[in-house]
């Protein structure tokens, strides 16, 4: 899929609120609350959306090259700078390949994972020149995704293997990765539904409720309650930025800061926890200490977008390297 871009400054917006939910530790405020119903599946949900391409031809040739190509540029960032930001913060090399969430590097890794499934499932349907076989496929893949995810929370994720893997965070997420799978090959379909305006201000209220019932929920996590607020909170997103595409795809300052950091998402999101160790520390009293209720988003945001302007400048002189730029920042 070519780049649109609304879609890349969605995800651009998606991982400053990735960096603001790491400035606090942890990070309980109403308003990060707020962001993490929608924040990580709409990251995975823009990822299956701009990974399904309909007329790409498979064989086992272009299944080979994909898996490196993905392997190159999604494991070996995270197993670099993972292992040194391990090391930054005391940790030995077995702590951050066995941590569930690899230290905050568990993304790019369950996405691979993800994207091994979808790659498979292309490569074992490839023969079939009818591409409703797909549709279908995506569909069933997606309902499969959804009954799955009851498992994330059970103990047997916490076994080595599975931790190994972070098994738990691939459950929980695959059904908005398979979600934009479904979007993109019904994708007319798709974005003529969140063009109602009916739907895009249900979603928006179905978030609300749905949002306050899971930060007033005293039962645990309710897988049901995350998927539906998550699901929800894609709708409203995507249906927003779908309805500013005009601003966002201009020549406008904001509009092309955004799309800039969507497109360069690895290099901000490996360099990140570099630059907050002992920031959450030193931040959070200040934060505390004021009786104003927004002051976490009137100072965080701010700081998130700093530190990830940082991220981009860092990213960028280490780039001057072809060899670090190729093999640790996943550039072409």
């Amino acid at each position: 899929m070519k780049r649109i871009g609304y879609i890349d400054a969605l995800r651009g917006l998606t991982m400053i609120l990735v960096v603001f939910s790491h400035l606090y530790i942890p990070n309980r405020t109403i308003i990060n609350q707020l962001f993490i119903n929608f924040r990580m599946p709409l990251f995975f949900f823009i990822s299956g959306l701009i990974s399904m391409r309909i007329d790409q031809e498979w064989n086992g040739g272009e299944l080979r090259r994909r898996l490196g190509s993905k392997a190159r540029t999604l494991l070996l960032p995270i197993l670099i700078f993972g292992t040194l930001y391990s090391f930054a913060r005391g940790f030995s090399f077995d702590e951050f390949i066995f941590h569930e969430r690899k230290l905050g590097y568990w993304f790019t890794l369950v996405l691979f994972e993800m994207l091994t499934i979808y790659y498979t499932l292309r490569y074992t349907l490839s023969r079939r020149a009818d591409t409703s076989h797909l549709g279908r496929a995506v569909v069933i893949l997606f309902i499969l995704a959804v009954a799955l995810s009851f498992l994330w929370s059970e103990r047997w994720t916490e076994a080595p293997l599975p931790t190994l893997f972070s098994f738990s965070c691939l459950l929980r997420f695959l059904p908005f990765f398979t979600f934009g799978l479904m979007a993109g090959y019904y994708r007319k379909r798709f974005d003529r539904l969140v063009d109602y305006w009916s739907v895009y201000l249900d979603a928006i209220v179905l978030f609300g409720v749905l949002s306050w019932a899971r930060m007033t929920w005293d039962g645990g996590i309710d897988v049901v309650l995350c998927l539906l607020v998550g699901f929800a909170g894609i709708v409203m997103m995507y249906g927003t930025f779908r309805r500013l595409h005009n601003h966002l795809e201009t020549t406008t300052l904001i509009g092309r800061s955004m799309q800039y950091v969507g497109r360069h998402t690895l290099e901000v999101y490996v360099i990140h926890y570099f630059l907050l160790i002992g920031f959450g520390a030193m931040l959070q009293p200040y934060v505390a200490a004021s009786a104003f209720p927004l002051s976490p988003a009137v100072i965080g945001l701010p700081l998130a977008v700093a530190i990830a302007v940082a991220s981009l400048g860092i990213g960028w002189l280490l780039c001057r390297s072809k060899f670090i730029a190729y093999y640790a920042l996943g550039k072409r």
